[in-house]
C-alpha cells in the first residue's frame, strides 16, 4: 500500500504537468491557467508553488542538467 511519502508533491506533479505541456505546444504556447488545470488547481494557486513559469522551466531545466552529469 503506497503511504503519504510515496505520494508525488503538489509541486513534483505541477513541474511533470508543466513539462508535458511544454513538449506539447511549447513555452509559449502554455498558460499558467491551463498548468493548474492539469494538476486540479487554479492557475493563481501554481503561485504558491512556483513565482512564474520561468521557475518552472528553470527547475525543469536543473533537474534534466543534473540526470545527465
Amino acid at each position: 500500500m503506497a503511504t503519504r511519502t510515496d505520494a508525488p508533491t503538489r509541486r513534483e506533479q505541477i513541474l511533470k504537468e508543466a513539462a508535458r505541456l511544454f513538449a506539447e505546444r511549447g513555452f509559449h504556447g502554455v498558460g499558467v491557467d491551463e498548468i493548474g488545470a492539469a494538476v486540479g488547481i487554479s492557475g493563481p494557486g501554481l503561485y504558491r508553488h512556483f513565482p512564474g513559469k520561468d521557475a518552472m522551466l528553470a527547475e525543469l531545466l536543473v533537474g534534466i542538467s543534473d540526470s545527465l552529469l
